[in-house]
């Protein structure tokens, strides 16, 4: 049993299911700088939980040849349980179409426009693989498509009017989450450059990339500040706090083995 515990927590950690609970962060800090009431979202607020969770379990499945080079400890546990993890994924997945049938407004265009969106997580988890053949292109697909999402479903389930704030919230997204894609691939570089995986972190070197990561996240705060004031940028730092100490225990996790 205590093995089976242990196995759990490390897949929680080392699969990132963490940042499930992260995108409900990232829909409360969009949802308060566009000025929509948690409330007002419902079940909304949990959406792209729903899917960031299928994505990740996913593509963690589709082991690859730096996947068994970086992550050789994530590799091996979800061999091991690739049937319960299939098993969550789909249930994941089914919960999200409920969800979005449930939560979008389907008879207006920016609710249909929303679903779309919706499911574009799906289509770059299919081409993932080819994304990652051109340098740094992955990344950024991985930062617009989250951003997408989030902000989209704000805005659909929030009924909130497109304007320019909505670009500044997605600009502030794609910045931040692009940054933290490439400071997580720092760690990654010599098994990335064996299968000739284009990073930041492969061109720039470590100290580069880390200190445009940083420069990029400021901006986004710097962004989200001049949309919702303060108060928002107060919220995303609470996201970043908890971003980096998953981070450290996923670390953690992969140096115990």
């Amino acid at each position: 049993m205590a093995t089976i515990f242990w196995d759990a927590l490390r897949l929680f950690l080392t699969l990132s299911i963490w940042l499930a609970v992260a995108s409900v962060l990232m829909v409360a800090v969009t949802a308060i700088a566009l000025g929509v009431s948690l409330e007002a979202l419902g079940w909304g607020l949990y959406l792209p939980a729903f899917v960031v969770y299928a994505v990740y379990v996913r593509d963690r499945r589709a082991v690859s040849d730096d996947d068994w080079l970086n992550h050789p400890t994530r590799s091996r546990l979800v061999t091991r349980y690739d049937g319960p993890l299939r098993a969550t994924e789909l249930v994941a997945v089914v919960a999200y179409e409920g969800l979005l049938v449930a939560s979008l407004p389907l008879h207006r265009p920016d609710g249909l426009v929303a679903l779309a969106v919706a499911h574009l997580p799906f289509v770059v988890l299919v081409v993932y693989l080819q994304l990652k053949t051109v340098p740094v292109l992955d990344s950024l697909t991985v930062a617009v498509t989250w951003s997408s999402l989030i902000v989209a479903t704000v805005v659909a389930v929030g009924d909130v009017a497109l304007s320019a704030s909505v670009g500044v919230a997605f600009l502030a997204w794609t910045l931040v989450v692009f940054a933290g894609v490439e400071s997580r691939n720092v760690a990654d570089v010599t098994g990335d450059e064996q299968v000739d995986h284009g990073t930041l972190a492969s061109r720039l070197g470590a100290t580069r990339t880390r200190l445009f990561a940083v420069g990029a996240k400021a901006s986004g705060a710097g962004f989200f500040w001049v949309v919702g004031g303060p108060g928002v940028v107060v919220l995303l730092g609470c996201y970043f706090a908890y971003l980096s100490g998953f981070r450290w225990l996923t670390a953690a996790a992969r140096t115990a083995g």
